[in-house]
């Protein structure tokens, strides 16, 4: 009898458990969506005054106004990730497969941030390999979000005049493996079996730059494993960090 009424017990605070959680998805899913709204009516409204449209600017004023429109960009991503954390817990992440060049996608992701890195005085080299490197077969937009975070993380967490290494791989039969390697902060060994948890972020991450949600770890990991492939990595508190995920390349162009 003891034993029926702790399991029947256990199942109730269980059921508890799903309907809090169930609720908390739910408010942020609302409360996601309805900050988006005018956060994208701010975005275009600042865009307008920033390229002229309502007159010209001292240079004073559109250094005040693009920290504004930088600021609502970070929030907007905000929104964004929040509403993927959501899809995917709930089973909503949609994909779209499509055969897509990963060192396309590298190369242009590479030139959007390349203000960022001429900035910080930084070398990114772009390691191809030797290997014929097919196409893989996957969703092109999130698949740049994973490839975009990784860069990202690995300028953003190393100090400048620092490196940044990315290289494409052959691994096993057919899988293609693409690391990013950093001089970086690192993490710290303590801290490393949370990467992948949501909202998490290094003790040291948060002292170099207090931006940051801890959901694109979370995001890239869930996206690189429904492509079949795993993300991984090493790292060693202020030597630097190596992310490597890998994903199935197309066998034959016509499958």
């Amino acid at each position: 009898k003891m034993l029926i009424r702790r399991d029947l017990e256990l199942r109730k605070a269980n059921d508890e458990l799903k309907t809090l959680d169930e609720q908390k998805s739910k408010f942020v899913s609302v409360a996601a969506h309805q900050l988006r709204t005018p956060l994208s009516a701010s975005k275009w409204a600042l865009k307008m005054v920033l390229d002229g449209d309502m007159g010209p600017l001292t240079i004073d004023q559109k250094t005040v106004l693009m920290k504004g429109y930088e600021s609502n960009e970070r929030m907007i991503a905000l929104v964004n990730n929040l509403l993927d954390v959501d899809r995917i817990g709930s089973g909503r992440y949609q994909y779209v497969y499509e055969s897509m060049s990963i060192v396309d996608q590298i190369d242009s992701v590479l030139a959007d941030m390349a203000p960022t890195i001429k900035k910080k005085n930084m070398k990114v080299v772009f390691n191809k390999g030797k290997d014929e490197i097919r196409n893989v077969f996957a969703d092109s937009k999130k698949m740049r979000n994973v490839v975009q975070n990784l860069i990202d993380n690995a300028i953003k967490y190393t100090h400048p005049g620092g490196f940044v290494t990315i290289t494409l791989a052959l691994e096993g039969n057919n899988m293609l493996a693409v690391s990013v390697k950093d001089t970086g902060i690192g993490i710290p060994e303590d801290q490393q079996n949370q990467i992948f948890q949501k909202f998490f972020r290094g003790d040291n991450a948060r002292k170099l730059e207090t931006e940051g949600s801890g959901l694109g770890m979370y995001i890239a990991k869930e996206i690189v494993e429904m492509h079949k492939g795993r993300l991984r990595f090493e790292s060693r508190e202020n030597k630097g960090s190596t992310f490597t995920f890998t994903l199935p390349m197309i066998k034959d162009e016509n499958e």
